[in-house]
């Protein structure tokens, strides 16, 4: 019976002594068969029963290649790492950026400029040096994120009658930087690559913009500037103000201040928009709206209900061709509306189920003259309550 011992070693091991015990019996023989690319002969010493297999590598390192990749971004470490076929290299010795110097048998490669760098490493054993395989890595820049929390402001978001200039700006607190932008609004020239544009206006305009960079699009961001009387019709081009439209809720008690809507001066008009919903069956109790100073001075105010904003024509109680209800020269004014069918006496607004009604309220006083008022500030702020009918 013919014994035979199959070994392999590993590379770590190529140089080092290899021990091995055999036991048979005296009139059996033992067969040893050992591969192992890293020796380039073996030795047996010893006696028969304890005996060393010895590796010899006689050559220095030949085949050796490094491994990884030939591309990086820019601050992100890449790993480089030393392989040779043959010669169990035990030291090495590398070159090119920050790996010149090491001697580990694998370098975390790292760039933080753009470009392209040679990396070299020098494998050894006891023999002598290897061959000096080289690598080429381009770095590049990481590529941009697109543009985030992106915001569309607005030099003035209200102008007066007629309209004027106004000049948007966006902004983008986060992700890459921007290099165009994508306007919409008044036919602004589109793309950009500022992020301003100018423009002018003669009716309320809503703007918007989508910053971009190579990555792709942001996110879109708008914003609204309004134009006094803007589509409000003929009647709001009479004044020099007209503060953006406030929506009144159908059956919902509210309160409202002048100043969240703008300067409330003279030759200027707060609007309320009322909408009676369709299908509302006639009021059991009348609603009204009261308005009167608030953080200011006493001003007389001419307050007016009417299918027409800005409306402040003589009471026509159908709504035809002026208001159905309107007070005056009063510092504290109020009306009242219910649905019901206009009445020409008792000053309540009779509405109609699905029409649509505007609130208008102005600084004015008939007194000494008819519009002779003045309230002498930029603004005088008032108050708005809306107390609603029922049903």
């Amino acid at each position: 019976m013919i014994r035979s011992l199959i070994l392999r070693t590993s590379a770590a091991l190529a140089s080092a002594a290899l021990a091995f015990a055999f036991v048979a019996s005296p009139v059996h023989a033992g067969t040893v068969t050992l591969n192992d690319t890293n020796c380039d002969s073996f030795t047996l010493t010893g006696n028969a029963g304890n005996q060393t297999l010895n590796c010899i590598v006689s050559n220095a390192p030949s085949g050796c290649t490094i491994s990884g990749p030939t591309t990086g971004t820019i601050n992100t470490p890449i790993t480089l790492t030393a392989q040779c076929a043959t010669g169990s290299p035990n030291a090495w010795t590398w070159g090119g950026g920050n790996c010149a110097g090491l001697t580990t048998q694998s370098c975390s490669a790292i760039s933080s400029t753009i470009g392209l760098i040679t990396y070299s490493v020098t494998p050894r054993n006891n023999v002598g040096a290897g061959n000096t395989p080289t690598k080429d890595v381009s770095w590049s820049n990481t590529p941009p994120l697109a543009p985030s929390g992106c915001t569309l402001g607005a030099s003035t978001t209200s102008l007066p009658i007629g309209g004027g200039a106004v000049t948007l700006t966006a902004t983008c607190s986060g992700g890459g930087a921007p290099t165009s932008y994508a306007w919409t609004g008044n036919n602004l020239p589109t793309p950009t690559v500022t992020n301003v544009a100018s423009t002018n206006i003669t009716a309320t305009t809503s703007f918007s913009v989508t910053p971009s960079n190579g990555t792709g699009p942001g996110n879109t961001a708008s914003v609204t500037v309004n134009v006094a009387g803007s589509g409000l019709g003929p009647e709001c081009a009479k004044f020099a103000n007209v503060l953006p439209v406030v929506n009144a809720t159908w059956g919902q008690q509210s309160s409202w201040h002048s100043q969240d809507s703008g300067s409330f001066g003279d030759n200027a008009v707060w609007v309320i928009k009322l909408v009676v919903p369709a299908g509302t069956p006639n009021s059991n109790s009348a609603g009204s709206f009261t308005t009167a100073e608030f953080n200011g001075p006493n001003t007389p105010r001419q307050l007016t209900i009417s299918t027409t904003a800005c409306d402040f024509r003589p009471r026509q109680y159908q709504g035809i061709n002026g208001p159905l209800t309107l007070c005056q020269d009063g510092t504290s004014c109020q009306i009242s509306y219910s649905v019901s069918t206009p009445q020409a006496f008792g000053g309540i607004a009779g509405l109609t189920a699905g029409q649509t009604y505007y609130i208008n309220v102005r600084n004015w006083s008939n007194y000494p003259t008819p519009g002779g008022y003045d309230c002498a500030q930029t603004s005088c702020n008032a108050i708005m309550n809306h107390q609603p009918a029922s049903p």
